[in-house]
């Protein structure tokens, strides 16, 4: 059975709607489920599925077992010119996310640079979605973010030692779309893997180990995700690390995993981090955006090697997705869908798909 034949295409419109329904019946307020849900939407529309729509049941269900606080109170613990240190209480991530790097904008217009480190969260989407929030108000925009678990072995290691650290920068153009980087310091993201297992596909060697710690392509045996680019990878994973655990307050991943001991929640669950600099305290905001237009330009031109049909820049895939599903509809698994439409049924939320 090929991929079209396992989807269903569904209005972004009327997708949004439902999940922030869902949200709004578990007790997170109108305004705030209307932006997890936009956030989440937005992922499907650029082809990220991993972190978009399919994570809503998880998320709602983690609402009523206690795990996720729909109203969260956050506490600034930290604030001084140019940062804070923020307590997310336990609150959606996607939700603290936003506020945060709405934290470091604010600080940016009148520091030049805003950083923001949260503890005590959950699971904050894709790291896109809050770099992107920064090249809205012409900045560019970082955050990336580690949990309790750990899923990557360490260059060289055939057993699992850090957690597959997402990091994130976005870069407003001026007449281009913006250069936005979303990247997992694994080989592949852990979301990825399970949408190979979702669609019965088989994944690159390279990407995943076995329980015995033989490469595999088989994505239903992958007991550990390799590094991207090997140490390199594996660097960049404990570094995304450091900004999020011990810098917080927190814990590195294995030692949330590991070796938890007596710490407190807030040391041992989700924490983030973000900057976003503000262009226009070095130099022409138009000046820059026409510089980074060129350079977006030239990379074009550039002739595409064998087994290629041209040559992109982070994020413009997912630009180009985004304007054509937006016009003829999402492509969902039907798993996920029927999970998302089972929850609905369960909270009472009236499905009206569209599909296009």
């Amino acid at each position: 059975m090929n991929r079209h034949e396992q989807e269903a295409i569904v209005n972004a419109a009327a997708l949004q709607t439902v999940c922030s329904q869902l949200y709004q019946k578990v007790g997170v307020a109108q305004s705030d489920a209307d932006t997890v849900a936009e956030m989440q939407v937005l992922m499907d529309l650029r082809g990220v599925h991993s972190h978009a729509t399919r994570a809503v049941p998880r998320y709602v269900r983690g609402i009523i077992n206690g795990d996720i606080n729909p109203i969260p109170e956050l506490q600034r613990l930290e604030d001084n010119t140019a940062s804070v240190l923020l307590d997310g209480d336990r609150g959606l991530g996607h939700l603290v996310g936003v506020r945060a790097m709405n934290i470091a904008i604010e600080k940016a217009k009148s520091a030049s640079i805003g950083v923001v480190i949260v503890r005590n969260s959950n699971h904050f989407g894709a790291a896109s979605s809050h770099a992107m929030r920064a090249a809205e108000h012409d900045m560019i925009g970082f955050a990336t973010t580690n949990g309790l678990g750990v899923n990557v072995a360490v260059f060289g290691a055939r057993s699992t030692s850090i957690g597959n650290n997402a990091l994130s920068f976005a870069i407003p153009a001026g007449e281009e779309p913006p250069i936005v980087l979303d990247m997992a310091c694994g080989a592949a993201a852990a979301g990825r893997i399970g949408t190979a297992r979702l669609y019965q596909e088989k994944i690159p060697f390279g990407w995943g180990l076995d329980a015995d710690g033989n490469e595999t392509d088989d994505p239903g045996k992958v007991a550990a995700i390799l590094p991207a680019a090997g140490p390199k990878g594996s660097a960049l994973a404990i570094v995304m690390d450091v900004l999020c655990g011990p810098l917080s307050g927190g814990l590195m991943g294995i030692n949330k995993h590991y070796q938890p001991g007596d710490a407190p929640r807030e040391k041992r669950v989700s924490a983030h981090f973000f900057f976003a600099i503000n262009i226009a305290s070095f130099t022409s905001i138009v000046e820059f955006k026409a510089e980074i237009d060129r350079q977006i330009r030239m990379t074009r031109q550039a002739t595409p090697r064998s087994g290629f049909t041209r040559v992109t820049l982070p994020g413009e895939i997912e630009w180009e997705l985004t304007q054509e599903r937006r016009s003829n509809g999402i492509p969902l698994h039907q798993e996920p869908l029927q999970e998302l439409e089972q929850l609905a049924d369960e909270l009472g939320v009236e499905i009206p798909w569209d599909r296009v």
